[in-house]
């Protein structure tokens, strides 16, 4: 007899399933230290609301994907490229989607590529398979970063 145990969570539902209740009772003893480690690598609605709430005003959600609201004369593609890789959190994203989301922005560069290639040498993205994601170092530089931006009057 094949049972199964489903755990709701704000991102999901978990499932702990075995061949009989003895090694589900087995697998659900080990479920705490998991649900930790996954709680701990999936942000809950809340802490994505928290990343949002510091992009705010520098990056907009929309249905093709975060857009930055910055004028491209106030950051570098460097910091572009971050903000948007903090704004897509913790999914890493492939070279060909953050150059598809800096166009869709208005801060297309051919050279972003080398931007990548700088930026996880210098410590500020990992690479994830064929994707990047920020650093915690990134991370920090990006909530410095939309603060300063924030705290700046645009231009008139």
């Amino acid at each position: 007899m094949k049972v199964r145990v489903t755990v709701r969570r704000p991102y999901g539902d978990i499932e702990v399933e075995g061949e009989g209740l003895d090694e589900v009772v087995e697998g659900l003893q080990s479920f705490p230290e998991w649900l930790a480690v996954i709680d701990r690598l999936v942000p809950s609605p809340e802490e994505e609301k928290a990343g949002m709430i510091v992009l705010e005003g520098v990056v907009d959600t929309t249905p093709e994907g975060p857009q930055l609201t910055v004028a491209k004369d106030r950051i570098s593609n460097k910091e572009a490229i971050t903000l948007l890789l903090y704004a897509k959190d913790p999914e890493p994203l492939e070279p060909r989607e953050i150059g598809r989301l800096l166009s869709l922005s208005g801060h297309g560069s051919s050279g972003f590529g080398s931007r990548l290639s700088e930026m996880r040498r210098e410590g500020t993205l990992l690479r994830e398979g064929e994707g990047y994601r920020l650093s915690a170092t990134g991370r920090r530089a990006v909530e410095e970063l939309a603060e300063k931006l924030r705290g700046e009057e645009a231009p008139r």
